[in-house]
């Protein structure tokens, strides 16, 4: 039989097995402080995507406002430079000329109050003169607070945004006045007089939805188009002051806005305090399985970030995305004396598309029109959507002439391709707007404005127009 050794005697610890115990509890320790500042890094990344996806839905939101504010207000006063057209061909107009092209201009644009013509800055024609008849007679250069715009009018011969004020009609509005400029027959040009567009700006805010107490609270400033520097006319003065408001500008003819953004109830997240305790807790007791944890939601995060600058229909560029690229370019162009030019693309058609056929063949139609405007552009160039029917492109290193016009041509055909969608074939127009830097604007804001004019210049005729 084979001999087995006797069991161990009972013993105390030798220093060698209390250093091991030790050891073993201070990588006990280490193990749970490890996870518990994995855990800590967890939740803090979790907390962060959530005010990353807060960002971007309030982003999102102030955006839709920005550009809903811009297309009213931009289509509505650039409408005054249609009566400029009519005084500087016809100055010895009559009454019932201009009341027949105001009416015209009226029905396009129902939230205009009123159009006047003051010449010699003295209102004698209104339109429509029905419940107008208080401004008749005024005379800008004697009534208080309006001489010193005047007179600026006058010097400058650029149009003077003022506004929201108290009109003379009574009621608010944005009134956008316009210089008048006769050629004389000697070549000299003479100051005739001004035209003034009156807007009622409550529909207008109130399609921008900026009458609603939605989650993210809003405030304009810049009264009489001073941006920045202007009084605030709508909502909290505060929110201005807050560090963490989203500020986006609204470019304006003749000045611009400042809308300013943050989520009614602060910078909270997306993610409740349970729900933060219970991701804590559960990062703490999974330790092992922290670096798959931080992996996926190092990945998840990307997508996050990702997705807050592209747009989920089409996958191309948003704006946040856009304004980056923009302000890339921007920089390079001033630094090395390179020119650029910026495309804004609106389909012509499209609502069409959407009443005849519904709104799953737009969108199939936006994700066809995407696709072929990245495949005809150059690997250098940059597209982006920036809501509902509207593309913009940036053209680096580019400049008007054949190679633009080729660009051009390219577009009009990709963007003109129909898709088939079922049975049917669809397909849409485009209008370009074409502003080159620094030819039309030496920043983003003033080449998207002289974009934006030129596009909707080029409304109705289905031709690309340049400022």
């Amino acid at each position: 039989m084979q001999n087995r050794p006797a069991a161990p005697m009972a013993r105390q610890p030798s220093a060698a097995s209390e250093k091991w115990d030790y050891l073993a509890i201070a990588a006990g320790l280490l193990a749970g402080l490890l996870a518990l500042v994995l855990g800590s890094y967890l939740v803090w990344l979790e907390v962060q995507r959530g005010r990353e996806e807060q960002r971007g839905t309030v982003l999102a939101e102030a955006g839709a406002v920005r550009s809903k504010l811009e297309s009213e207000l931009n289509s509505s006063l650039y409408l005054g430079w249609g009566i400029v057209a009519f005084v500087s061909a016809n100055p010895d107009f009559t009454l019932s000329q201009f009341d027949k092209v105001a009416a015209t201009l009226l029905r396009l644009r129902p939230n205009i109050r009123n159009l006047a013509l003051a010449p010699d800055n003295v209102i004698r024609y209104v339109y429509p003169l029905a419940g107008n008849e208080r401004a008749l007679g005024l005379r800008y250069l004697d009534t208080p607070g309006q001489r010193e715009s005047i007179e600026r009018l006058m010097r400058d011969w650029k149009p003077i945004l003022n506004g929201p004020i108290e009109l003379a009609q009574g009621g608010l509005g944005l009134i956008n006045r316009i210089p008048v400029l006769l050629s004389q027959p000697d070549g000299t040009i003479k100051y005739w007089g001004l035209v003034s567009v009156a807007l009622d700006t409550r529909p207008i805010f109130a399609s921008a939805g900026l009458d609603k107490e939605g989650q993210v609270e809003f405030a304009l400033r810049g009264r009489d188009g001073l941006g920045a520097n202007g009084d605030v006319f709508l909502g909290a003065a505060s929110l201005f002051e807050q560090a963490d408001a989203e500020l986006l500008d609204v470019s304006l003819p003749g000045g611009n806005w400042q809308l300013a953004a943050r989520p009614r109830a602060g910078w909270t997240g997306t993610r409740s305090a349970t729900q933060i305790f219970a991701m804590y807790t559960l990062s703490s007791l999974l330790s092992l399985a922290m670096g798959v944890m931080v992996g996926m939601l190092i990945a998840d995060r990307k997508k996050i970030q990702r997705l807050a600058r592209h747009d989920p229909l089409t996958g191309a560029a948003n704006r946040l995305r856009f304004d980056e690229r923009a302000f890339e370019i921007m920089a390079l162009a001033r630094r090395s004396q390179r020119k650029f030019v910026l495309l804004n693309l609106d389909l012509n058609g499209f609502k069409r598309i959407n009443d005849d056929f519904g709104h799953a063949a737009g969108d199939a139609l936006l994700v066809h029109v995407a696709r072929q405007l990245q495949e005809c552009l150059r690997e250098t160039d940059f597209m982006a959507r920036i809501g509902g029917d509207e593309f913009l492109v940036l053209l680096p290193d580019t400049e008007p002439g054949s190679s633009l016009n080729a660009v051009v041509d390219r577009v009009h055909r990709a963007v003109s391709r129909p898709l088939l969608f079922g049975v049917e074939s669809l397909s849409v127009g485009v209008s370009i707007g074409i502003a080159s830097y620094p030819e039309n604007g030496s920043s983003i804001d003033e080449l998207m404005s002289a974009a934006d004019h030129a596009m909707y210049a080029s409304k109705g005729n289905g031709l690309s127009a340049s400022v």
